[in-house]
């Protein structure tokens, strides 16, 4: 009996310990509540899909000893909202889901405790990079065409986002700028209006730029020469080429404008042409010359039967005499060469060409008149001589 007693005297003994040093660890280390902010991060959602909107962040009440809640940090909650059952695009509201891997404490309450999730099927485009100038380089100093490697990049990303991808670009600064530049830049990606579209991954991220830098430019305005190549059919002569604009302003190094005098174009090719043709050639310019108009001018080639010509000796007639003069031309025929088709010339006679002065209230004297010259329709006047004859007037 007395061994029984003394048992349980040790079996209580070691309870009441037990206890007591319950109550004085958790006096020492109590229970405590704070509460933390975390990153909220989808998981679990299938090949082809991309969360387009998702809350950035939730707050949890978390519970747990004190040691162990100073221990811990920012990053230790792990918040995350389960996808693994999403199966197209669309808008989706789920439970927020957390987890702490300290030991003793544990999540209270998530504020919120559910968000609403768009889901968005993944695209993918290709997007060539432009390249923006911002800046002035020094005086006399010229930038030219920058050049970017590589010229394309892939977007990829939400479908609805990807489908506002306006344009794709890196800013170059050429404030100062006195030599060639190569720089590796980040391409931002825009929609419509300018504005940077976010949750776009862009490969590559950056691309490189190389920027020429030459001499400084001269600037002179000089007329454009229109070119011919080939000959045209039998019968058919090249009768007008002309360019549209006839002159461009060119600029470039100067050593390269200096002498610049015309700019000629690429040939026109006239072998088959009949009739009248407007061609957009490229300008001829010189290396490292480009003209302000651009690259290429408008040639107006005709192409009509050849010409041929004669000549005629003509009386000179006179009108708008008074009948009571006596009027003597010196000399009193003229050489005139018409020129127009063939048929048309040969069955011109010479009385069809009329060559003549006007006289008008002229008193009795001698002087020099120019000789007018009337002739068909389809033909015209090469040359005249000569072109004024000496006129006496006298009374009868």
């Amino acid at each position: 009996m007395r061994t029984r007693e003394r048992n349980l005297y040790r079996v209580l003994s070691l309870a009441v310990a037990v206890a007591l040093w319950y109550m004085v660890g958790a006096d020492r280390n109590p229970q405590v509540e704070r509460t933390v902010a975390a990153e909220l991060r989808p998981r679990g959602l299938p090949a082809g899909l991309q969360v387009l909107r998702l809350p950035s962040r939730v707050e949890a009440r978390v519970r747990g000893p004190r040691s162990a809640m100073v221990e811990l940090g920012t990053n230790s909650l792990e918040a995350y909202v389960d996808l693994s059952e999403v199966t197209e695009p669309g808008e989706y509201r789920v439970p927020v889901r957390a987890q702490i891997p300290a030991p003793g404490v544990q999540v209270v309450s998530l504020e919120p405790d559910e968000v609403v999730v768009s889901v968005d099927a993944v695209a993918r485009r290709q997007v060539p990079v432009e390249v923006v100038l911002q800046g002035s380089p020094l005086p006399g100093v010229v930038v030219g065409q920058p050049s970017v490697q590589p010229g394309r990049v892939a977007v990829q990303g939400p479908r609805s986002l990807v489908q506002q991808v306006q344009r794709a670009w890196v800013a170059v600064d050429v404030s100062g700028l006195r030599a060639s530049l190569t720089q590796s830049l980040r391409v931002r990606v825009v929609d419509a209006s300018g504005a940077e579209l976010a949750g776009l991954a862009v490969q590559p991220q950056n691309v490189q730029v190389t920027v020429p830098v030459g001499e400084g430019t001269l600037t002179r305005t000089v007329p454009v020469v229109p070119t011919v190549t080939g000959q045209p059919p039998p019968g058919l002569s090249v009768a007008l080429v002309e360019a549209a604009p006839s002159v461009v302003t060119v600029r470039g190094p100067q050593d390269a404008v200096v002498n610049l005098s015309v700019v000629l174009t690429e040939p026109v090719d006239v072998s088959a042409v009949e009739g009248e043709v407007r061609r957009r050639v490229r300008l001829r310019l010189p290396p490292r010359v480009r003209a302000d108009e651009g690259a290429t001018v408008s040639v107006r080639v005709a192409v009509l039967p050849t010409p041929v010509s004669r000549e005629f000796a003509v009386v000179v007639r006179l009108r708008g005499a008074n009948p009571a003069l006596e009027v003597a031309l010196q000399p009193s025929a003229v050489r005139v060469a018409v020129v127009g088709p063939k048929e048309a010339v040969e069955r011109l006679r010479a009385d069809q060409v009329e060559a003549y002065v006007t006289l008008t209230g002229q008193e009795t004297g001698s002087l020099r008149l120019p000789v007018r010259l009337e002739v068909p329709e389809g033909v015209v006047v090469a040359w005249l001589d000569p072109a004024e004859v000496s006129v006496t007037v006298r009374r009868r």
